[in-house]
């Protein structure tokens, strides 16, 4: 590989680099998704199993895209053409857009929670008071639900701009700086919510549903699915992001215990989150299961909002619960285009046109789902789905390259903590893949009986296995013909001193 050095930009600290990956991990599906899963599945026996799936998705997963980033100091692209060869490039590309595509759809939410926190602040709940959840429902119809919804592109385009500002101050300027305020703000937001939370009547049935293990659960196949499901989209292992981040780590960074400390704090601001939801809706909603079941956005922009509404203290329980969420939801976007950035820079651009152009691509394919909610829930579906998919060709990539030799010259001797049978695991990573991407295709092709194989209009096929496969195939075709161009830029590796 020709190397060009770029100026080898590098966290600050070991700190920065925690900081960082785990404000990528620790988004809006720890605060809003973990809860509602965790309720649906019936509180302990879901949080053993997914302890269990910690250990054998997610560490690894995590460990491969991390040595990728750290062995090659090249993004996703770059790292496949380095490793595995320069026929592999679009692979790297095609696992490196789909978290790009994902981030284009993932900052409307985070417009979206800018919105109702600038609603909270100005007394929306005192309105709330008399209006309830008809109220909270027509408002959040009105805003992100009725088509076109300019609004919410509105905020939209301000979070793409925000974040855009952070990622072009550069590695410690810019993301390690945010990410040093933001993520440590998500736990102690969360630890005062259920100091106040606990002391509602009826809140102490809420914690004794989330940690009462019933052994029925551990015989039950959907529970271990959605657990392992819920690992992959709340950890992140796999999306290619922990593999960009490593890119500015340190010689000798310890993959291994990063992983894990990565993997347990991620865990632990679900379980906080949990400790503040499901409490709170158990204490105020006179049938809790009904609102834990009416899905991310019911629950959090209709539900919670009435609940905060009638409850005392609810105009600081609002602002520091809507705090929370922002600054889960702005470290993973700032990561979405992070990753972006770091493709574009293996191939020459510099931080600052690619940060523009990766911004530019969010605010024309994201303008869409921002637009357009039944867009957004097609690009929800589409693109996480296809995050798990992503993570195979790390663990295909690791095999081939060597889950042995990567662990001796790249792994182990760095590691205080060597756990070697668990990152040899990774071999078993298509086996857990086969079936929890099986069971979501499954379940996708019997929401449309008869018509699983439509894709178009999108808004009415959303969830289709015909949706999936037709754009990611459109991505990988792209991608395909665009590999040796790719391959033949891809010099520009963040050699450090």
């Amino acid at each position: 590989m020709a190397e060009i050095k770029q100026g080898g930009e590098q966290f600050s600290s070991r700190w920065g680099l925690i900081a960082t990956i785990l404000g990528m991990a620790v988004g809006t599906g720890n605060i809003w998704r973990f809860p509602r899963e965790l309720a649906a599945c019936g509180g302990g026996a879901f949080l053993v199993i997914y302890v269990i799936a910690l250990f054998t998705w997610a560490v690894p997963l995590i460990c491969a895209e991390s040595v990728f980033g750290k062995k090659t100091r090249m993004a996703n692209a770059g790292a496949f053409k380095v490793l595995l060869g320069d026929k592999w490039t679009w692979m790297g590309a095609w696992a490196g857009m789909v978290c790009v595509m994902l981030g284009a759809y993932y900052v409307v939410v985070l417009g979206w929670v800018m919105k109702y926190l600038s609603l909270i602040a100005t007394g929306f709940l005192t309105t709330v008071q008399t209006g309830g959840t008809d109220l909270t429902s027509q408002v959040w119809k009105d805003f992100a639900l009725t088509p076109p919804s300019v609004e919410a592109w509105m905020w939209f385009v301000g979070a793409v701009l925000i974040s855009a500002v952070i990622i072009a101050r550069g590695v410690q300027g810019g993301i390690e700086k945010a990410n040093k305020v933001l993520i440590p703000s998500v736990y102690v937001i969360l630890a005062i919510l259920i100091l106040r939370v606990v002391t509602l009547p009826g809140a102490s049935k809420g914690l004794e549903f989330m940690f009462t293990i019933d052994p029925a659960g551990f015989t039950n196949p959907d529970i271990w699915l959605r657990a392992y499901t819920q690992v992959a989209w709340s950890t992140g292992a796999g999306w290619g992001m922990f593999h960009v981040f490593y890119v500015y780590s340190a010689k000798d960074e310890d993959i291994m215990l990063n992983s894990f400390t990565v993997a347990f704090g991620d865990t632990t601001a679900a379980t906080l989150a949990g400790m503040v939801v499901i409490p709170a809706v158990f204490a105020l909603a006179p049938d809790p299961m009904a609102v834990m079941k009416s899905g991310a956005n019911g629950l959090t922009f209709v539900n919670l909002t009435n609940l905060f509404a009638h409850t005392t203290g609810g105009f600081i329980l609002g602002i520091l619960f809507f705090l929370a969420l922002f600054s889960a939801a702005l470290s993973s976007v700032i990561a979405m285009i992070e990753l972006g950035c770091r493709n574009l820079m293996d191939m020459g651009f510099s931080r600052i046109k690619a940060t523009a152009y990766v911004t530019g691509f969010f605010l024309l394919v994201g303008s869409w789902s921002a637009l357009d909610n039944g867009i957004f829930e097609n690009q929800d579906m589409v693109w996480g789905v296809a995050l798990l998919m992503v993570g195979l060709l790390y663990a295909v990539a690791a095999m081939k390259y060597g889950v042995d030799k990567l662990w001796k010259d790249d792994i182990e001797p760095c590691s205080d903590l060597r756990v070697e049978w668990l990152w040899k695991g990774i071999r078993f990573f298509p086996v857990l893949f086969t079936l929890v991407w099986g069971w979501w295709f499954y379940q996708a092709m019997t929401w449309y009986p008869g018509e699983w194989f439509k894709f178009w209009p999108l808004q009415k096929y959303a969830y289709t296995p015909g949706s999936m496969v037709v754009e990611w195939v459109i991505l990988a075709v792209i991608l395909i013909a665009l590999n040796g161009a790719m391959a033949k830029r891809l010099i520009h590796a963040n050699v450090l001193d």
